[in-house]
């Protein structure tokens, strides 16, 4: 009796760090299972590390979409910017990851939101040459117009690389439409 008690004793303490964690280590591990049990036992999804991020921009930060899916499901901000200003949409269309930024789209980020160079999140996706990032973006009413601290639009970074298809994209007008929240419909936003 006395074994199975040290062996139970000892299977929970091997247990113990999935959940004595925080967020910021569960998602830098990749672990999912620790996520979810922080998550649902109501970890704050918009507290910020010492980094500025918050789960979300860390999640995102480090590709892993399927933590990112977890952290949408709480009442999570999704417009909170680390210390350069980035949001989770504006690192996700750097990184060229459109599966992460069109379940962005679905949560109503400020999609012409600026990092401190003044930089959207079309502008970024147009400098790393992320046609389909750009195409999402241009979609969901990314506004081309909008200047840089250095003066310059999403259409200057594309002209000043030499992507003729990037500058194409963003000097025809495309359809706006704006995903409404866990639904699959379509309506367009106000002007």
């Amino acid at each position: 009796m006395k074994k199975k008690l040290t062996l139970l004793c000892l299977m929970l303490a091997c247990s113990l760090p999935i959940f004595a964690q925080n967020i910021f280590t569960a998602i830098q591990t990749n672990d999912i299972p620790g996520v979810k049990f922080l998550l649902n036992k109501s970890a704050n999804v918009n507290v910020k590390d010492e980094n500025g991020d918050t789960p979300l921009l860390a999640a995102v930060k480090n590709n892993q979409g399927r933590i990112m899916n977890l952290i949408l499901q709480a009442d999570v901000k999704v417009d909170y910017k680390d210390k350069e200003g980035y949001t989770a949409l504006m690192i996700a269309s750097k990184n060229g990851n459109a599966e992460m930024v069109d379940q962005l789209l679905h949560y109503y980020p400020n999609i012409n939101n600026r990092n401190s160079n003044g930089a959207t999140a079309l502008m970024l996706a147009v400098n790393e040459g992320n046609t389909g990032v750009v195409k999402s973006l241009l979609e969901h009413g990314a506004s081309t117009k909008i200047k840089d601290k250095q003066n310059k639009t999403a259409a200057n970074y594309a002209k000043d690389a030499g992507k003729a298809e990037m500058l194409s994209l963003l000097n025809n007008t495309y359809p706006v439409t704006a995903s409404l929240k866990n639904s699959g419909s379509y309506a367009i936003p106000f002007q």
